[in-house]
């Protein structure tokens, strides 16, 4: 009797790339696009397969939630490490972290991210839990209320860049003041 070929199992693979997928497709048509046979489709597995995984859309959409937020943690990570000064790190890095996506032309992901944080109220959970965490490690580096309103300007830049209304073309510029500002008085 012949011996089928037999595929070593990859569950991990396979579930990371159902959320890659998921997010992609949230990214390239929107978060109403994203449906159990699409992204089954998208991974190459039967909808049995994204079953096997997920047991209904609810648990896909907590993945993915958790995959945009780890993508933005590991960044700001990288950016923290990168920066030698402790007063305004998360500061700088979150607003570095806006600036490099205006600068790499590749806002559509967080246009992505905002859409589907506002229409999945488990992503805004999950954020709002995530930047109360941020805010709690960085309390002694970032608490300044000057920080804070950085924070909150880099945030209506990157609005204003999302919505592309288009009224202030010098996003670089405004960025650099901003980081020019996380170091204080002394800097």
């Amino acid at each position: 009797m012949p011996t089928a070929h037999k595929r070593k199992k990859q569950p991990e693979i396979v579930r990371s790339k159902l959320i890659e997928c998921a997010a992609r497709i949230i990214t390239e048509q929107g978060p109403n696009a994203v449906t159990i046979q699409a992204v089954a489709d998208a991974a190459g597995v039967t909808k049995g397969g994204f079953l096997h995984h997920f047991q209904n859309k609810n648990q896909l959409s907590a993945a993915v939630s958790r995959y945009f937020i780890d993508q933005l943690d590991t960044e700001l990570g990288k950016l923290m490490a990168e920066d030698p000064i402790e007063y305004g790190r998360f500061t700088r890095a979150y607003i570095n972290s806006i600036w490099k996506d205006v600068a790499s032309g590749q806002k559509e992901q967080w246009i992505s991210f905002a859409i589907y944080a506002l229409s999945e109220p488990q992503l805004k959970s999950m954020y709002n839990e995530w930047m109360k965490e941020k805010q709690r490690l960085h309390h002694d580096t970032d608490s300044d209320q000057l920080l804070q309103v950085l924070r909150y300007a880099a945030d209506g830049i990157w609005l204003e860049i999302l919505m592309g209304a288009g009224y202030q073309k010098e996003h670089s510029a405004l960025l650099s003041s901003l980081i020019e500002m996380t170091h204080g008085q002394d800097g």
